[in-house]
C-alpha cells in the first residue's frame, strides 16, 4: 500500500479517536481561555449588620402563670416565628423579663429578657418566684428546643439549636438492624485512603483517594511516581470495575469524584507534578480536573492556568448539575490566572462548568486568611449548597467575631443556578466551628455537619458540649430556616465527615474516640474509630455502629445505591474486628463497605 495512502490512514484514526474521547463535538474546556481576563464575581454574602443583632420584638402581650405555664396564647413572635411571652415583671434594672414556654432539662423554666451575646444570640436565665413574689433570674447555658414539646435532655436523641422552625413529618424512620453484605480493600504496603463515595445510575459506585503504593491495586506503575491519586469503579455487588491512577514527578491527588447525566466520571484534586497531560501550571499546586467515560478511559484532563510567580490552587469537592455539567468548589493561594483581583487576598470559589467542561461562571469568596470550599452538593432544581470554612474577618468575611484568632468558622451558601445568592448563614462559635459535609435534601433544603470546639461555656450556636471536639448535624428547609440541630459525640474527640439522605432520614459517618453518651454501649477499637449513625426524619439517632479495629479507623463518605443499600467508604490501618482481611501494613488501605438495612 502507498505510504502516503497509510498516513493518511493514520492520520485519520487519530482524527476519529481524538473526537470520539471528546463525546461530543465540541472540544472540551476550549472556551476556559477566554474566562482569563475576566475579574470572578463576589459574592458579597455579609455585612456588619447581619452578623450581631437582637430578635425583632415589637409588641408585648401574652402572659404566663407563676410557674411559667403560658396562660395567653396570643403572645409575640421573634424574627424566627418563636413565641415569646411577657411575664408582666421586670427585673432590677427595669427590663421586662419573657419566658419561652419551654423548660430546661431540669425542668426549670427558661426565660430571656430580649438581650443577645456578641454572637447575636438570646441569653437565656432559669427563674424563681421570691417571697415577695419577684421572679429572680439565674443565667443558665441551657437553650429552649423548639423541636418538640417534650423537656430537652442530654441524651443520644438531644437536638440543640434555638433558631428551629416546626418540622413534621408523616412517617418516621426505625430501623432494626444494619447487615454487611460486601467490603473491598484497596491499596498496598504504602499509605492508601479513599475519601468520598457516590452513587451510579447502573447501581454501582464510584470512589477517589490518594495513595502512596507501588504494589497491590497499584502493581505497574512507575516506582519515580510520587503520591499518586485513584478513581475507582465499583458495580452493583460491590466488587470493583476498573481503576484509574494518576501520578508523576511530583504529588497528584483527588479529593472528590461525580458521576455526571451521560455516566461519565469527574474527579478533582490538585496536582504537583510537571510530566502529566494537565501540569503544574504555578510555583507549587495546581487545581486538576479529569474527566473518564463509564469505562475508566480518559476524556479530558486540566488543570487551573497560572504562572510561575503564584502559589496555586486546590479542588475540595465536585457535584453533578442537572443539565449535564458540574460544579467544583476550592481554595486559591493565587492572584493571577482565574484569580487575579486587585487586592491580594485568598480566595473561596465556586466554578460551573456545562457538559462539554467550558466554564459558565465563577464565584469567589475573599478574605486575607485561609477561606475553602470545602463542600458542594446540588438539588434537582439546580440550586448549589456548599460549605466554606474561613479563618478570615475582613474582605467578604468582614464582621465575624471571633473569640481567639485563627479558629475556624463556617458559611453556608445557597447559590441558584446563576450563581446567585439566594442566602447564607454563619455557623460560629468560640472555638473551631469547621464543615466539611453538606447534603441537598429532597425537599429543597439541606443538612450539614461537622465539627466544634468551645472556649467558653455558652457561645455562638452552641449550647453544650460533650468532649472536646463534638460533631454537630444541622438541617435547614428550602428558606435557610433551620429545621433541627443536634450534637453527635461523647467525652472523647468527634468528628463528622459526610451526611447524606436516606429514607427520608440520614446517614451521618464519621470518626470518634468517645464511649459514652451518642456511643454508649458500643466497643471501640483502636486510638481512633470510624463510625455510621442513621438519623430519622427530626435527627434523632434510630441505628448506630462504629466501624473499628485495633488501629486507627475512618468512616470518611456514605452513598445510598438504587436498590436502596448504602455504601460507606474510608480507610483503615486495622486488620480485625470490622476489618478483619485488610491484610495492611503498617499503613492503611482504602475500603468501601455495602450495607442493606432492615426496617422495623
Amino acid at each position: 500500500m502507498n505510504k502516503k495512502i497509510i498516513a493518511f490512514l493514520l492520520a485519520l484514526v487519530l482524527i476519529v479517536t481524538t473526537f470520539a474521547a471528546c463525546g461530543n463535538s465540541k472540544t472540551p474546556g476550549k472556551k476556559n481561555e477566554d474566562e482569563l481576563e475576566k475579574t470572578p464575581d463576589s459574592l458579597n454574602i455579609v455585612t456588619d449588620e447581619d452578623l450581631v443583632k437582637a430578635e425583632d420584638v415589637t409588641a408585648i402581650t401574652g402572659a404566663t402563670d407563676v410557674n411559667g405555664n403560658v396562660v395567653d396564647r396570643v403572645g409575640i413572635t421573634d424574627k424566627n416565628g418563636h413565641k415569646i411571652y411577657s411575664t408582666g415583671q421586670k427585673d432590677s434594672a427595669g427590663q421586662l423579663i419573657y419566658t419561652t414556654g419551654k423548660v430546661d432539662s431540669k425542668g426549670n423554666v427558661l426565660y430571656t429578657k430580649n438581650n443577645v451575646d456578641s454572637f447575636g444570640n438570646l441569653i437565656y436565665y432559669t427563674g424563681k418566684y421570691d417571697s415577695n413574689g419577684k421572679l429572680v433570674l439565674i443565667p443558665t447555658t441551657e437553650k429552649p428546643d423548639y423541636t418538640t414539646n417534650e423537656r430537652p435532655s442530654i441524651s443520644n436523641n438531644t437536638t440543640t439549636t434555638t433558631t428551629t422552625v416546626g418540622f413534621e413529618s408523616d412517617k418516621i424512620l426505625k430501623i432494626e438492624d444494619v447487615k454487611r453484605s460486601n467490603i473491598q480493600y484497596f491499596g498496598g504496603k504504602g499509605m492508601d485512603l479513599f475519601y468520598g463515595v457516590k452513587n451510579c445510575a447502573d447501581g454501582g459506585f464510584v470512589t477517589a483517594g490518594y495513595s502512596q503504593s507501588y504494589d497491590g491495586d497499584f502493581s505497574g506503575i512507575s516506582k519515580d511516581w510520587a503520591g499518586h491519586g485513584a478513581v475507582v469503579k465499583y458495580n452493583a455487588d460491590g466488587n470493583m470495575s476498573w481503576k484509574y491512577i494518576l501520578g508523576g514527578d511530583s504529588e497528584v491527588s483527588f479529593t472528590d469524584v461525580a458521576e455526571l447525566k451521560d455516566k461519565s466520571i469527574v474527579a478533582v484534586g490538585h496536582t504537583m507534578a510537571t510530566d502529566i497531560d494537565a501540569p503544574l501550571n504555578n510555583q507549587g499546586v495546581s487545581a486538576l480536573i479529569v474527566r473518564l467515560d463509564k469505562n475508566g478511559k480518559l476524556i479530558w484532563m486540566y488543570s487551573f492556568p497560572g504562572d510561575e510567580t503564584q502559589n496555586g490552587e486546590f479542588l475540595e469537592s465536585v457535584a453533578a448539575t442537572p443539565d449535564g455539567g458540574f460544579v467544583v468548589g476550592g481554595k486559591a493561594v493565587s492572584n493571577g490566572g482565574f484569580f487575579k483581583t486587585e487586592e491580594d487576598s485568598i480566595k473561596a470559589f465556586v466554578f460551573k462548568f456545562d457538559k462539554n467542561c467550558n466554564i459558565k461562571w465563577r464565584k469567589t469568596l475573599e478574605g486575607s486568611k485561609s477561606n475553602n470550599i470545602t463542600a458542594l452538593s446540588v438539588n434537582a432544581d439546580g440550586d448549589i449548597f456548599a460549605t466554606c470554612v474561613t479563618v478570615s474577618t475582613d474582605g467578604d468575611f468582614a464582621g465575624i467575631t471571633y473569640f481567639s484568632s485563627l479558629t475556624k468558622n463556617t458559611v453556608l451558601i445557597k447559590l441558584n443556578k446563576k450563581g446567585d445568592l439566594e442566602w447564607s448563614h454563619y455557623l460560629q462559635g468560640s472555638g473551631n466551628s469547621e464543615y466539611n459535609a453538606v447534603y441537598a435534601t429532597s425537599d429543597g433544603g439541606c443538612i450539614v455537619g461537622g465539627s466544634y470546639t468551645i472556649n467558653k461555656k455558652v457561645d455562638g450556636i452552641y449550647s453544650r458540649t460533650y468532649g472536646k471536639s463534638d460533631g454537630y448535624v444541622i438541617r435547614y428547609n428550602a428558606k435557610g430556616d433551620v429545621c433541627w440541630a443536634r450534637i453527635i459525640g461523647g467525652s472523647g474527640v468527634d468528628y463528622i465527615n459526610s451526611v447524606t439522605e436516606f429514607n427520608g432520614g440520614f446517614i451521618v459517618t464519621g470518626q470518634t474516640t468517645s464511649a459514652d453518651l451518642d456511643f454508649a454501649g458500643e466497643k471501640a477499637g483502636g486510638a481512633e474509630d470510624g463510625f455510621v449513625m442513621i438519623l430519622n426524619e427530626k435527627g434523632q439517632t434510630t441505628f448506630k455502629m462504629l466501624l473499628e479495629g485495633e488501629k486507627t479507623d475512618s468512616a470518611t463518605g456514605a452513598c445510598v445505591l438504587e436498590d436502596g443499600s448504602f455504601v460507606i467508604s474510608g480507610w483503615t490501618k486495622s486488620d480485625n474486628s470490622t476489618f478483619k482481611g485488610s491484610k495492611t501494613d503498617k499503613q492503611s488501605k482504602g475500603y468501601v463497605a455495602k450495607y442493606t438495612a432492615i426496617f422495623e
